[in-house]
């Protein structure tokens, strides 16, 4: 009766929605992530994706709670029904923490302070030196054919947004970079991307390089120049 009751809502959310585009845009943002996460159920698989991709788990219980409490203003890159819970660790002062992605449907997920635009834009929203450090994971030559092209792939496009990175952190701020192996093989460092923005730092918990044996996924961490 339950699973019945929760699919007669969620086919009634997805009717309103259909209907009526512009209402959400009236709904608080509270009220619209309840609709989503409880009536609609779009995070109903995280823990078991929590259970099938370490890097997940890694950046939700060791690298970012270590990012707030060594980092002032941080700034996470792409939003998601997953990673709305990321707000949490900086609920001591919520100015903190910035969120961007491209995806205007994305939104409700973000942060006090997000941002709808592409992290190549991000210099147009913060003024030079704003952030102490930036989360880059699961962006770079990352692909969603139905979506466009996402993510970031050919080499000019990797520099430009580093350069873009580069003027709006502070020297010495942290770039943290998680990436699929599948998709790109070969880190920024070794691409020979990072000069003159960034250089791979060893200031962290997990030394330069975070591995997942049998997981293809990566971090990596550069300091700002």
């Amino acid at each position: 009766m339950l699973g019945f009751m929760k699919s007669s809502l969620s086919r009634l959310a997805y009717w309103v929605n259909d209907r009526f585009p512009g209402i959400k845009g009236l709904v608080p943002k509270k009220l619209h992530r309840f609709v989503l996460l409880r009536v609609v159920g779009m995070n109903d698989q995280y823990e078991q994706m929590l259970r099938q991709n370490p890097e997940r788990l890694f950046l939700q219980n060791e690298a970012l709670p270590w990012v707030s409490a060594s980092y002032r203003q941080v700034l996470f890159v792409g939003t998601a029904s997953y990673t709305y819970q990321y707000e949490k660790l900086f609920a001591d002062d919520p100015d903190r923490y910035t969120t961007i992605d491209r995806n205007p449907t994305t939104k409700v997920w973000g942060s006090k302070h997000h941002i709808v635009a592409p992290i190549e834009q991000i210099d147009r929203h913060r003024a030079p030196g704003f952030f102490d450090c930036i989360v880059l994971s699961g962006v770079l030559a990352y692909r969603i054919p139905a979506h466009g092209d996402y993510g970031l792939a050919a080499p000019d496009e990797l520099r430009a947004m580093l350069k873009v990175l580069h003027g709006v952190m502070r020297p010495g701020g942290l770039l943290l970079v998680g990436w699929n192996l599948r998709d790109m093989a070969q880190s920024l460092a070794q691409l020979g991307l990072l000069e003159p923005y960034f250089v791979p730092t060893d200031k962290t918990p997990w030394g330069t390089r975070k591995e997942f044996p049998g997981d293809p996924h990566v971090f990596e961490f550069y300091e700002r120049r």
